[in-house]
């Protein structure tokens, strides 16, 4: 998923028991939590297309579950939790027929993550096929707001470790950059600044979303327009700049000066510029989000309890971005169908002929369907690098040679 929006509001109470690229400036010292506060759980993820993927059991069944602290309540996938044998919650005067068809959420007999267990669960359903072509592989679901803000959450992108403290137990002795919460706010909607090239220092209200990928940040139209951000860097492509759940982003990617967190400051960092009024991009009560390119081979923090986020970089994050023009899905059953959604003009994908709906069989000699669709959107991110793509259009096969460049 090239990004993925904030999810909708369900603020539902739940019960949980414990059972068990950007350039940034130099590291400083590893966190310091106290002995006598070892995390409640330690869980390892799976990081893919630039989202981090923690192991979950539901009732009975496993799956991968983004961790998301951008969606307001975890949530399943709505055809996926049927399978599960998840209830639906029965929306009100809906006929008992369709409740299956018409519940916007359901329950769960127990769901397992790490050393957590959370029974009788109310989880949000959300419709993710879009997503899931988007990822490239089969979304279950998220694990957002309602779960996390429990605990300190620390997430360490180089270890591929998320750690979950008790607030209580929690003390922090390093030297971070520690970033507030907005006033008032119990999610980590932080404070920043964006600056173009010729003006001062613009503030911001930014979403810290790990359940985005792709882009550094994505800003939303009404502050694009307050602003008037359209226009005001250059170069500058108009095409999709993302996914969410309520379906394909539209705007324009650009690369800002910078973006500074309280002393943090990110140069050049990959923006998306919302183009149109479609879910999250439409929203007043914050400006953008934040995702997770900005906080590659970093460690993460989350203090809920104290409405802060600490942040330390240990290297500059790459902060990359597609270099050959094409915009890929993947399709069918399997998703193993990489198909060409959308090539942005002027680049090395259009200039070699190749059109909206080919499907990619080959990338240099491999089948793209055996390497899965990270993969092949990681390979078309390396500067000068020559690809040979060999693609189908309706019956007949097309093979071209990029040479790939920056676009942004």
């Amino acid at each position: 998923m090239d990004v993925s929006a904030l999810g909708t509001a369900c603020a539902v109470p739940a019960a949980c028991a414990l059972v068990s690229g950007c350039a940034r400036g130099p590291a400083p010292a590893p966190s310091l939590a106290t002995e006598s506060a070892p995390p409640v759980a330690v869980m390892s993820f799976e990081p893919y297309g630039g989202l981090l993927y923690v192991h979950g059991v539901v009732n009975r069944d496993s799956a991968w579950l983004i961790l998301d602290t951008g969606t307001s309540h975890t949530g399943l996938d709505r055809e996926w939790a049927w399978t599960t044998g998840a209830l639906p919650v029965a929306a009100p005067g809906a006929p008992a027929p369709q409740v299956a068809e018409t519940a916007s959420a359901a329950v769960v007999d127990t769901m397992h993550l790490a050393g957590l267990a959370l029974p009788n669960y109310q989880v949000a359903l959300y419709a993710l096929r879009g997503v899931s072509e988007a990822s490239g592989r089969p979304e279950r679901g998220f694990v957002g707001h309602d779960v996390l803000r429990r605990f300190t959450v620390e997430i360490d992108y180089r270890e591929q470790r998320v750690r979950l403290y008790d607030p209580a137990r929690y003390h922090y002795a390093g030297s971070g950059t520690v970033v507030p919460f907005a006033a008032g706010d119990d999610r980590p909607l932080l404070h920043g600044s964006i600056t173009v090239p010729g003006r001062p220092p613009i503030p911001a209200r930014l979403l810290l979303d790990t359940g985005a990928s792709g882009l550094c940040l994505i800003l939303t139209v009404p502050f694009v327009e307050r602003h008037g951000l359209a226009g005001a860097v250059s170069p500058a492509i108009e095409a999709p700049i993302g996914t969410g759940l309520a379906g394909q982003l539209r705007g324009t990617l650009v690369r800002l000066k910078e973006l500074r967190l309280a002393g943090l400051r990110v140069a050049s960092p990959t923006t998306g510029l919302g183009g149109e009024r479609t879910g999250f991009l439409a929203r007043t009560d914050l400006d953008g989000v934040i995702g997770n390119p900005v906080f590659e081979d970093s460690r993460l923090i989350v203090d809920y309890a104290r409405r802060r986020v600490i942040i330390e970089p240990r290297a500059a994050a790459r902060c990359d971005y597609d270099m050959s023009g094409l915009r890929l899905t993947a399709q069918g059953p399997e998703l193993r169908h990489i198909a060409v959604e959308y090539v942005v003009p002027h680049s090395p994908a259009e200039r070699a002929g190749i059109r909206v709906g080919d499907e990619l069989l080959l990338m240099d000699g491999h089948a793209v369907a055996d390497a899965g669709l990270s993969d092949v959107r990681r390979a078309l991110r390396v500067k000068g690098a020559l690809r040979r793509l060999v693609l189908r259009r309706d019956a007949d096969t097309i093979r071209v040679t990029l040479q790939l460049r920056r676009l942004l």
